[in-house]
């Protein structure tokens, strides 16, 4: 079965098929196919962006951190991501800042934006799908949930390494289109109303730790940016160094947090001198 999918899979052309062909190809192939979740409560998340030569209006307010504004947006700027589609809100972010800025990728000498995020309440959970089984297994932080965890077939076991070895792969800018393959998978994945958030392997960190990707809805109703900072990022040839610039006031709103009014103030010269960095 599973030589079966993956020879379908590597029969199709990526540039021109649809996620939807995709998609139809695994879940013909994964119908009743059990996997894991869990239930998880978030202490603080991590979100980043570039905002090198952004104008003061266009960071004033929460929305700058949240998931993109597709249509205010060029569509020349649309490209295929790991778990989303091209135009598709999807919030991505991670519980580790080394991650989400070594997912960000930022070049010496941009500007970035760090929000951090917490739930409006302290007992909110997600319920969440693992995307990449086999290369979470020994994760620090989910070996409890995956480590003894037995397919229910052989079949089972190698669809996961299927999807695994994909969610390990690496994609260029200019080859997005390879992401369509782990998009049709989260899609399939996140049909479930009951499933929110997607965690899989962060490849920039050779898998120590993980990346979230979570369903806007929840993002809208659940969540809210506690703290917001600019760093100017130096890139050497072996580590980032970030250099807190600005940090912001926040005015929460949190019945909508993310039109939350942002009130930038300048570091000081001695919190200038905090540096954070992360070895490449």
């Amino acid at each position: 079965m599973t030589h079966e999918i993956d020879k379908k899979l590597q029969e199709l052309d990526l540039k021109t098929e649809s996620i939807e062909k995709i998609e139809k190809i695994l879940s013909e192939s994964i119908l009743g196919h059990t996997r894991p979740t869990i239930s998880t409560t978030f202490e603080g998340i991590f979100r980043a962006r570039k905002i090198t030569n952004a104008k003061d209006s266009e960071i004033d307010c929460i929305k700058s951190i949240w998931y993109p504004n597709w249509k205010k947006i060029s569509e020349s700027e649309y490209r295929y991501n790991r778990c989303s589609d091209k135009g598709e809100n999807f919030f991505y972010c991670s519980n580790s800042l080394e991650t989400t800025i070594k997912e960000l990728e930022p070049e010496n000498g941009d500007d970035i934006l760090i929000g951090i995020f917490y739930p409006k309440f302290a007992t909110t959970k997600v319920r969440c799908q693992f995307a990449g089984i086999e290369l979470l297994r020994n994760n620090i932080h989910y070996k409890t949930v995956l480590k003894n965890y037995n397919y229910y077939s052989k079949n089972d076991k190698k669809i996961e390494e299927l999807m695994s070895s994909k969610f390990k792969e690496r994609v260029s800018k200019d080859e997005s289109y390879k992401y369509k393959l782990t998009i049709a998978f989260s899609n399939i994945l996140l049909k479930n109303r009951d499933i929110e958030c997607l965690i899989y392997p962060s490849i920039t960190t050779n898998f120590e730790f993980v990346n979230f990707g979570l369903k806007p809805s929840f993002v809208d109703e659940h969540l809210y940016c506690a703290e917001i900072f600019q760093y100017s990022v130096e890139k050497t040839s072996n580590e980032y160094i970030l250099t807190p610039e600005k940090y912001g006031e926040i005015e929460h709103n949190l019945q909508t947090p993310k039109i939350s009014e942002i009130d930038w103030k300048e570091c000081h010269n001695e919190d200038r001198n905090i540096k954070k960095s992360f070895v490449l």
